[in-house]
């Protein structure tokens, strides 16, 4: 008996320790879109194909569930109120059934998932990718470390021409490119190759 209550014990500190949440980041600026989807159901503002044949998004323990199901792909995005030009989002990724999730700011136009330049990647092994969307290359990256099953609090500034990627409070990533210079009309969420889970996605317009 004192054996099997041992791991229980264990079970659920790992469990916890899995789940524990980095706290946010302190990012200038003001605040133009927030959601931590403790909602019962994800807000309409969320925008993504519908169909047999397409990925599913619902709220799921109190984060965005973001399953590729029969899709090709999982993307959703969210329009701002209207376009900035320098801009910051963080967000919660969990990484833990995919190959990786990803996310950026797409410029005005038709089709938001043809309007990114660039995106950031996080995988299930911790990296960081910037990469350009058009030629899929990999602009720069680095390694967290971090395991697929836990949360890590990953924040992307564009302001002109630099690039800031920071991870749990720590600068991981920094670089200059026009592909993130111009307006942004909204922030779109991208996976591929499985499941993966995001919370508590902050937007604010850098000063």
């Amino acid at each position: 008996m004192k054996h099997i209550l041992l791991l229980c014990l264990a079970l659920t500190t790992v469990l916890h320790a899995a789940d524990k949440k980095p706290k946010a980041m302190r990012l200038k600026g003001d605040v133009i879109l927030a959601d931590d989807f403790k909602a019962e159901k994800l807000d309409e503002k969320w925008v993504y194909a519908k169909g047999e044949e397409a990925a599913k998004f619902e709220i799921a323990d109190g984060a965005l569930l973001m399953d590729q199901a029969a899709g090709k792909g999982a993307v959703i995005w969210r329009a701002f109120d209207a376009p900035v030009q320098d801009v910051s989002v963080q967000l919660l990724v969990k990484p833990w059934a995919c190959s990786w999730i990803a996310f950026g700011f797409y410029a005005p136009g038709d089709r938001p998932g043809g309007q990114r330049k660039l995106n950031v990647a996080v995988t299930p092994k911790g990296a960081v990718v910037v990469r350009d969307v058009k030629n899929q290359e990999v602009l720069k990256s680095a390694n967290t470390r971090i395991p697929s099953t836990e949360w890590q609090r990953v924040a992307f500034e564009s302001k002109g021409d630099k690039i800031t990627v920071q991870v749990n409070d720590r600068v991981v990533l920094e670089l200059k490119t026009e592909l993130t210079e111009g307006e942004k009309a909204g922030v779109l969420l991208n996976l591929y190759g499985g499941k993966g889970s995001v919370d508590e996605v902050e937007v604010k317009k850098v000063k």
